[in-house]
C-alpha cells in the first residue's frame, strides 16, 4: 500500500516499478489464500481427530461405569461438551500466530509513527484487564450453564423413555411444567454468562475501533504541520489493523478458551469416575461348578448401611436349575448384580466364565430389528433360531407382524407389548447358548399359560436348557416353578439358605411364598391367540425428500422472527446498520482530512472520533440485543412449543419415532437456537460495504454476480451436508442411549467389543458429513479470498496503468477492500450459518406442524369439579383398531362397572387387555361406540382432566424421573403435605428404606430419586402404589376409577397382601379395574355377588360375577 500510494503521488517515479507492484500484489494475495486454505485443512483434520477421540473415550468409559452413572451424562457430553472442546487445537495455533502478527505489526507501525505506535499497546493492556476479569468469572458461570443444560436433557431423556406411563398417570402437565422450569433455570443461568460476554465484546470492540482513533488523533495533534498525508494515514490504518485485529482475536479467544476448559473439566470428571469394581474370580476350568459363592456379603457402595445380603454360599453346576425366591426387597436383584460383577462384594465368587446369558426384570432391547436383538453377537443359525422362537412362544407373534422378525424395535420396544419385550429378551439369552444363565423374574410379565409353556420348553426335563446342559439361576416368586428346580435358594433377613423343592408341599417355605389356591379359579382357553402388534412402522428414510427441501423460505423466516419478536429483530438490525454505516463513513472522513487545509483538520478528527464512538455503541448494542433479547426469547418460545407438542403427541408418534431423533430436537437443535442462530442473524445484518471509487465500479457488479452464484452452490451443498450431519448425530445419540441404558446386559453377555465397534461405525458415519461440511467452508474461504485477490490485483493494475487517482483514493480503496474481504467472507459464511441453523428451526417447525396432538380431536366439555361423583364406568359397542391394522383389536365391547365394584380383567397375550386399558385412558381412539364415566362421554373430556381426575392409573413399571425429587415423583401436583406422603410410604412399607438417605422429613422428600438406594422392581411397583394412594387422598371429594396394569406382577405373596388390604380399605368405595396375569393375593379381596372377573379373547370380553354362574353385563 505504501509503495502504491508513493507510486501514484510521485509523478517522477520510474514506470518500470509498476509491473513489480502488480507481481508483488499477486504473490501476496494469492499466497494468503493458499496458505490460509492449507492451514484450515490441517485444523479441520485436527478437529475431527479430537472429536473422534473424545467421543470414543466417553463411550469406553460408559461401558465401564455402573448403569445409572453411565446413562446420566454421556449423551450431554458428546453433544454440547465435545462440540466445544473439539476446537481447542484451532485456539492454540491461532493464539501464537496472532501474537506473532501483533509483534510484526507493532514493528512496522513504529517505523512509520515512532512512539505513537505504542498507543495501541496501552489500549490492548487496558482491554486485557477485562479479559482477566472474564477469565476469572466465565468458567464457573459456564459450568453452571452446562450443568443446567445437562439436567434438562437428562430429565427430558427420562420423560421420553417413560412417556407411556407418564400419559397413563396424567403427569404430562406436571412434567411439562418441571422441564419448562429447568429450561427457565438454564436460560437464567445463561444470562449471567451472556452479560459477561456482552461486556467483554464491548471491550474487545473498543480496541479495534478506538486504537486507530487515538493513534491518528495524537499523531495529527503532535505533527506540528496541521496536515495529514494520505500515505501516512491509510498505511497506518492498514498496519493498525495488523495490530488490533489479531490482538482483538486473542482476547476473543479468552472466553472461548475458558468455556472449553469448563467443558473439558466436565469430560475429565466423567472419565475419572471409578468404574465398576468386579470382585468376581474367573477360574476358567471345565468340569467345576459354573458358579461358586462362599460367604459372600453385598452392600450398596453408596451407603454405610449393613449388608443387603450376608454370608451367602451356594454352588450351581451344569444342568442344574436353582430358583431363588424371597420377599420384595429381600435382595434377589442385588444377588444378581453381585453375580454379574455390578456390585462389589466380600467373600468369594468364582465363575467358570464371566460371559453370562442374562435376562433382566425390566428387559432392555436395542434399536435394531427383532432378529438382530435376539442374535446379538452370535452367528446366525437358522435351525437354532427357529427352535428358540418356538421355545419362547414368539413364532406366532412374529407371523402376525407385518415385517416379521425384521420389525424394527423403537424406544426399547415401545411398539411391542410388555410380554413380547420380555420374550425377545429371553430368546436372546437362550440363543447365546452360554453355559450360565441368570433370569431375573423373567416370567412375571407373562400370563400364566404362556409362562407355563415357556417354563416347560426351557426349564422342563426336555427343555432347551437341559439339552444345552446349562446352569440356570432363576429369580422368581412363582411357586409353580419350584418343583422344576434342583434347589431352592430362599432369601430372608439378609441371609440365604438352600432348601429342597419338596419343602413346598411340606409347608416349609415362608408363608408369603406359598401359592394361593385361588390362582386357578379362572379357567383360560386352551389355545393361544396372538394379535397383530400395534401400529408397526419401520423407520422411513425421508432423507431424499428433506435434502431437496428449500430451507430459508419466507414462512420459515417468519416463524423464527415471530419467536424472536419483531421489535427485537428491528432494533438489533438498526444497531447493526448504524455500526456498518459509521465504520464505512469513517474512511471518507479520513480521506477528507488528508485533503483538508490545516484549519479544518481538528474538526475532521473530532468528527472521526465521534463517528467511531457511535460505531462502538452500535456494535455493543447489537451484541446486547443478540445475547439478552433475541437468544433468550427465541430459546423460551421455541423450546416451549417443542415441549408442548412432543408431550402432547399421541402414543403412536413415540412408537414410530426413535428417541434419539426426538432427543436431538431438544439438544442439538435447541443448542443451535441458543448459541449459533442469534449470532448468525446479527452478523448477517451487516450490509456489504458500498464502493464509490470510480476505479472499482466496473468490478463490483461482476463480483456480486459471482458471489451470488457461489453462495447458491454453497448453500445448497452445505444445507444437504448439515442435514446429513444432524441425522448421523441422531444415529450416534441412539447408539449411545442403547449402550448406556443396557450396559449391565452388555457386560453380562461380554458384548463390549461389539457395541464399541457399532459406536465406532456410528461415529465414522457422523464424522463424514461433518468433515465434508468443514471442507466446504474451507473451499468457500479459498474462493472468496481468490475473488478478493483478483479485485485487489485488478485495482492495483488499473491504478498503475492509468495513474489518474490520488493517493487518498488509492489508500481508502485498499483499506476498504481489506475490510471488504473479511466482510464478504463473513457475509456468506453467516448467511450460510443462518440458513443451516435455520434447518434446526425448520425441524422444530415441522414438529409443530406435522406432529398430531392428542387433544386435537377432543371436545371442550369440562365436567364439574366433583366429577366423577360415583365412578360408574360404561362401554357401549366400542371398536378399536391400531393404525395400519385392518383387524380391530377390540370388537363391539360392551360392559358396565358399577360404583365401588372391583373388576379383574384376565386373558392371554394379545387378547386385548392392554388395548382395553389404553382405550379407557383415551390413549387409543375408539372407532365406534363410546365410553362414559358417570354418564359423561369421555371422548368430550379434556385428556388431562380425564387422566388426573376421572381415572387414576397404576402402570406396571412404576415409572419415576431420577433427577426429580421423591416428593415430585409421588405428588407431582403438590397436593399433599409431607406428613401425608410419609404416612403413605409407611403404608406400603417403603419409608424406612427411603428415610435412610438423609435426616429430616422434608430433606428426605426433597432428595432426587437417584440419591436413594436402587429400588427393586417390586419396590418400584409399591412406589407406584404409594403415588396412587396420594392421588386418591388428593381427590377425596370425587370417586375416580382406579386402573391397575399388572401392578402386582413383581410382588410376592406378602406384599400382595398390602395391595389386598388397600383394596379393602382405602379403595373400598372406588371402582377398580385390575389387568392381571395372575391372581394370587387378589382373589380373596373380591366380594361374592358384587365383584367380577372379565375374560378377554380375540378382542371380545365376558364378565362373570364372583360366586354366580351368570354374566354381570353379558358378553360383547
Amino acid at each position: 500500500m505504501d509503495a502504491l500510494i508513493r507510486f501514484v503521488n510521485d509523478t517522477a517515479t520510474d514506470t518500470d516499478r509498476g509491473p513489480w507492484l502488480i507481481l508483488s500484489a499477486a504473490i501476496t494475495y494469492i499466497g494468503l489464500a493458499v496458505s490460509a486454505a492449507i492451514y484450515q485443512r490441517y485444523i479441520h483434520r485436527l478437529r475431527i481427530m479430537v472429536r473422534g477421540a473424545l467421543i470414543g473415550l466417553v463411550h469406553d468409559q460408559a461401558m465401564r461405569l455402573p448403569g445409572k452413572m453411565a446413562e446420566s451424562e454421556a449423551v450431554t457430553l458428546i453433544n454440547s461438551d465435545v462440540d466445544s472442546v473439539e476446537s481447542v487445537g484451532e485456539i492454540l495455533h491461532d493464539t501464537w500466530a496472532y501474537l506473532l502478527e501483533v509483534m510484526i505489526g507493532i514493528t512496522l507501525l513504529a517505523a512509520r509513527l515512532q512512539w505513537f505506535a505504542f498507543l495501541p499497546l496501552a489500549i490492548i493492556f487496558a482491554c486485557s484487564r477485562m479479559s482477566a476479569y472474564v477469565a476469572k468469572h466465565l468458567e464457573p458461570r459456564q459450568k453452571e450453564w452446562n450443568t443446567a443444560t445437562q439436567e434438562r436433557i437428562s430429565t427430558t431423556t427420562s420423560v421420553l423413555g417413560g412417556i407411556k406411563s407418564l400419559k397413563m398417570m396424567g403427569m404430562v402437565d406436571a412434567t411439562q411444567c418441571r422441564i419448562w422450569k429447568l429450561r427457565e433455570k438454564e436460560l437464567r443461568l445463561s444470562e449471567r454468562l451472556r452479560w459477561i460476554l456482552v461486556a467483554y465484546n464491548a471491550s474487545a470492540n473498543s480496541l479495534g475501533i478506538f486504537a486507530p482513533v487515538l493513534t491518528l488523533v495524537f499523531y495529527a495533534l503532535s505533527s506540528g504541520t496541521g496536515e495529514l498525508h494520505a500515505n501516512d494515514v491509510f498505511t497506518s490504518i492498514a498496519l493498525l489493523s495488523m495490530v488490533t485485529h489479531p490482538a482483538n482475536m486473542v482476547m476473543t479467544l479468552v472466553p472461548r478458551a475458558v468455556g472449553i476448559m469448563a467443558n473439558l473439566a466436565r469430560i475429565e470428571a466423567y472419565l475419572s469416575q471409578s468404574p465398576v469394581l468386579d470382585s468376581r474370580h474367573n477360574n476358567g476350568k471345565e468340569g467345576l461348578s459354573l458358579v461358586s459363592l462362599e460367604y459372600v456379603s453385598v452392600r450398596h457402595p453408596s451407603t454405610p448401611d449393613p449388608p443387603i445380603l450376608r454370608d451367602v454360599s451356594f454352588r450351581l453346576s451344569k444342568g442344574e436349575l436353582i430358583v431363588c425366591t424371597g420377599a420384595v426387597g429381600s435382595g434377589k436383584t442385588t444377588l444378581v448384580m453381585a453375580l454379574l460383577g455390578e456390585l462389589p462384594s466380600t467373600g468369594s465368587i468364582n465363575l467358570a466364565s464371566k460371559k453370562i446369558a442374562y435376562c433382566a426384570q425390566a428387559p432392555w432391547l436395542p434399536s435394531v430389528t427383532i432378529r438382530d436383538a435376539i442374535i446379538g453377537d452370535s452367528n446366525y443359525d437358522q435351525e437354532w433360531y427357529k427352535l428358540v422362537l418356538d421355545a419362547c412362544c414368539l413364532s406366532p407373534d412374529l407371523e402376525s407382524l407385518r415385517n416379521g422378525d425384521s420389525t424394527f424395535i423403537e424406544n426399547n420396544g415401545m411398539n411391542l407389548s410388555g410380554g413380547q419385550r420380555q420374550r425377545v429378551a429371553l430368546a436372546r439369552a437362550v440363543y447365546s447358548r452360554y453355559d450360565l444363565v441368570i433370569l431375573d423374574d423373567t416370567l412375571s410379565a407373562l400370563d400364566e399359560n404362556v409362562a407355563e409353556q415357556i417354563s416347560d420348553r426351557l426349564l422342563g426335563p426336555r427343555g432347551l436348557f437341559k439339552n444345552m446342559n446349562a446352569g440356570v439361576l432363576l429369580m422368581s416368586n412363582i411357586t409353580k416353578l419350584f418343583p422344576m428346580a434342583n434347589k431352592l435358594l430362599v432369601l430372608q433377613r439378609s441371609e440365604a439358605r438352600l432348601q429342597d423343592p419338596s419343602t413346598v408341599q411340606q409347608g416349609k417355605i415362608p408363608g408369603s411364598l406359598v401359592p394361593s389356591a385361588a390362582s386357578d379359579q379362572t379357567t383360560q382357553p386352551s389355545e393361544l391367540y396372538y394379535r397383530k402388534a400395534p401400529g408397526q412402522s419401520q423407520r422411513n428414510d425421508n432423507a431424499t425428500e428433506d435434502l431437496s427441501r428449500k430451507a430459508g423460505d419466507i414462512a420459515l423466516y417468519g416463524y423464527y422472527f415471530n419467536a424472536v419478536g419483531y421489535r427485537n429483530a428491528f432494533l438489533m438490525t438498526l444497531c447493526t446498520a448504524t455500526y456498518s454505516f459509521c465504520l464505512t463513513f469513517s474512511q471518507y472522513v479520513l480521506r477528507w482530512a488528508t485533503e483538508s487545509s490545516s484549519g479544518e483538520l481538528n474538526g475532521y478528527m473530532g468528527l472521526y472520533a465521534g463517528i467511531s464512538f457511535i460505531a462502538w455503541a452500535a456494535t455493543s448494542g447489537t451484541m446486547w440485543f443478540t445475547q439478552m433479547k433475541v437468544a433468550i426469547r427465541s430459546g423460551i418460545v421455541l423450546h416451549s412449543q417443542l415441549l408442548e407438542r412432543v408431550l402432547g403427541a399421541p402414543l403412536s408418534y413415540f412408537a414410530e419415532t426413535q428417541i434419539g431423533i426426538t432427543l436431538n430436537r431438544f439438544s442439538q437443535d435447541i443448542a443451535l437456537v441458543d448459541k449459533q442462530l442469534p449470532s448468525a442473524l446479527a452478523n448477517l445484518s451487516t450490509p456489504l460495504i458500498v464502493y464509490v471509487q470510480p476505479v472499482m465500479l466496473a468490478m463490483i457488479p461482476p463480483c456480486y454476480i459471482l458471489v451470488y452464484l457461489i453462495q447458491k452452490v454453497y448453500l445448497r451443498t452445505s444445507r444437504q451436508l448439515r442435514f446429513l450431519d444432524l441425522e448421523s448425530r441422531s444415529r450416534l445419540n441412539t447408539n449411545f442411549l442403547d449402550t448406556t441404558s443396557g450396559v449391565t446386559t452388555i457386560r453380562a453377555f461380554g458384548w463390549q467389543d461389539k457395541f464399541a465397534t457399532e459406536n465406532i461405525q456410528a461415529l465414522d458415519m457422523s464424522q463424514k458429513p461433518y468433515y465434508l461440511l468443514l471442507c466446504l467452508q474451507c473451499w468457500l474461504k479459498v474462493v472468496l479470498d481468490c475473488i478478493m485477490a483478483i479485485i485487489a490485483i485488478g485495482l492495483i493494475t488499473l491504478t498503475v496503468v492509468y495513474q489518474n487517482s490520488t493517493g487518498a483514493d488509492v489508500g481508502m480503496a485498499l483499506n476498504l477492500m481489506i475490510g471488504a474481504n473479511t466482510t464478504l467472507l463473513r457475509l456468506v459464511q453467516n448467511w450460510t450459518s443462518l440458513e443451516t441453523s435455520l434447518g434446526a428451526v425448520s425441524r422444530l417447525k415441522d414438529v409443530q406442524e406435522c406432529v398430531p396432538s392428542e387433544d386435537a380431536t377432543k371436545g371442550a366439555l369440562e365436567p364439574g369439579p366433583r366429577w366423577p361423583s360415583a365412578g360408574q364406568l360404561r362401554t357401549e359397542n366400542i371398536t378399536v383398531s391400531y393404525s395400519q391394522e385392518p383387524e380391530p383389536a377390540l370388537r363391539n365391547v360392551s360392559f358396565r362397572v358399577n360404583p365401588g365394584q372391583k373388576l379383574i380383567v384376565m386373558g392371554r397375550t394379545g387378547s386385548g387387555k392392554s388395548t382395553l386399558m389404553l382405550s379407557l385412558l383415551q390413549l387409543l381412539e375408539t372407532k365406534h361406540g363410546f365410553i362414559s364415566i358417570d354418564d359423561i362421554n369421555i371422548a368430550h373430556v379434556p385428556l388431562q382432566i380425564l387422566r388426573q381426575r376421572g381415572i387414576i392409573a397404576v402402570p406396571q413399571d412404576g415409572f419415576n424421573i431420577p433427577t426429580a425429587s421423591i416428593r415430585f415423583n409421588l405428588d407431582p401436583y403438590n397436593k399433599c403435605t409431607s406428613d401425608e406422603i410419609v404416612q403413605a410410604l409407611r403404608r406400603i412399607r417403603l419409608w424406612n428404606k427411603i428415610a435412610a438417605a438423609s435426616t429430616g422429613v422434608d430433606a428426605v422428600l426433597d432428595l432426587p430419586m437417584s440419591t436413594i438406594l436402587p429400588l427393586s422392581a417390586g419396590q418400584m411397583q409399591l412406589f407406584a402404589l404409594c403415588r396412587m394412594l396420594l392421588r386418591v387422598r388428593a381427590t377425596a371429594s370425587t370417586k375416580p376409577i382406579i386402573i391397575f396394569d399388572e401392578a402386582s406382577s413383581s410382588l410376592d405373596r406378602e406384599t400382595e397382601a398390602i395391595l389386598g388390604d388397600i383394596l379393602r380399605k382405602e379403595l373400598e368405595y372406588h371402582t377398580v379395574i385390575m389387568i392381571a396375569h395372575r391372581t394370587e393375593g387378589i382373589m380373596d379381596t373380591l366380594r361374592p355377588g358384587v365383584d367380577a372377573i372379565a375374560t378377554m379373547k380375540d378382542g371380545t370380553l365376558r364378565v362373570s360375577v364372583i360366586g354366580t354362574s351368570t354374566d354381570c353385563v353379558g358378553e360383547s
